[in-house]
């Protein structure tokens, strides 16, 4: 993945449960996003997209991330 969704803390781990594992992002959002991935689980994070494919809205999507993984 390229561009600013890499580097997104609510789309990274959805990317990761999708099986995505190549990221490119700014040099800004680096540091943030390694902490991210040391404490994701991919299985955990597919699950994770499992539930969020039958969320309704952007809110329940970010809601579910929210709960799961921060």
């Amino acid at each position: 993945m390229c561009g600013e969704m890499a580097g997104d803390q609510i789309a990274v781990p959805l990317l990761v449960g999708m099986g995505l594992d190549e990221f490119s992002m700014s040099a800004t959002s680096m540091l943030k996003t390694r902490a991210l991935f040391r404490r994701l689980d991919s299985q955990k994070m597919a699950r994770l997209v499992d539930r969020a494919i039958q969320a309704q809205t952007n809110e329940e999507v970010v809601q579910l991330v929210d709960d799961v993984v921060f």
